[in-house]
């Protein structure tokens, strides 16, 4: 279901993340989080990927969940449930990340959704890998200069941080000016209506699927309020 069209793929994406901030229940939490990890394998994820970003998240898991324990009541079953519903978040993101942009803008465009407004989303989605990647950057020029931040106290660290900030967002708009220049280069918005030579469409196996999926979460959320 790699192929799967964009529109199914944000429906799922959808309920999932509806899911996730609805759902205070630990075991209704455990449910969604096995139906977004068997989403996420059907639709294409990349799951070597996703294993290393959980992987990489897992202090932020251990300090949400040493949080929860001490200072709420039924901390251990809270904490659960936050670590559980930034997992499901993760993995419904992974999916729309392997999708391309092309596709989904042409899936929104078809769903009656301005171009426009299609293409700044998905730009400003684009954008947040390479913050990530501008910073990690920064980090390792700082290495090199032979400053070790984990060797720090955590003022001048915070100090070291907050300083980073400046280079990463200069660069930043650095590139979204060379890619208005581009964009205007190329006569973007010259004409009222944009036409695009790729064309998606719904086949049965994702009406059959868009279904299911409507069917699934109205069961799931009716029965949430209900019971």
């Amino acid at each position: 279901m790699k192929a799967a069209d964009p529109r199914v793929k944000l429906l799922w994406t959808l309920l999932c993340t509806t899911g996730a901030l609805l759902f205070v229940r630990p075991w209704w939490m455990l449910g969604l989080g096995l139906f977004t990890l068997g989403g996420a394998l059907l639709l294409g994820a990349d799951l070597p990927s996703l294993v290393r970003r959980l992987k990489g998240l897992l202090p932020v898991f251990a300090l949400l969940f040493l949080v929860q324990v001490l200072f709420t009541a039924n901390g251990m079953l809270r904490g659960m449930t936050m670590a559980m519903r930034l997992a499901v978040l993760l993995c419904a993101a992974s999916v729309m990340a392997r999708e391309n942009s092309r596709r989904v803008i042409a899936a929104l465009t078809k769903m009656g959704v301005p171009y426009l407004f299609s293409f700044l989303l998905l730009t400003a989605l684009r954008f947040l890998p390479f913050f990530r990647e501008a910073f990690s950057d920064a980090m390792t020029a700082i290495q090199l200069r032979g400053i070790d931040p984990r060797a720090l106290p955590i003022r001048k660290k915070f100090r070291l941080y907050g300083r980073l900030v400046l280079p990463v967002v200069a660069d930043a708009v650095v590139k979204a000016q060379n890619l208005a220049i581009v964009m205007e280069a190329r006569g973007f918005g010259a004409l009222p209506k944009r036409t695009s030579y790729l064309n998606v469409a719904m086949t049965a196996g994702d009406w059959l699927l868009t279904l299911l999926l409507l069917g699934i979460g109205g069961l799931g959320l009716g029965t949430y309020f209900l019971w």
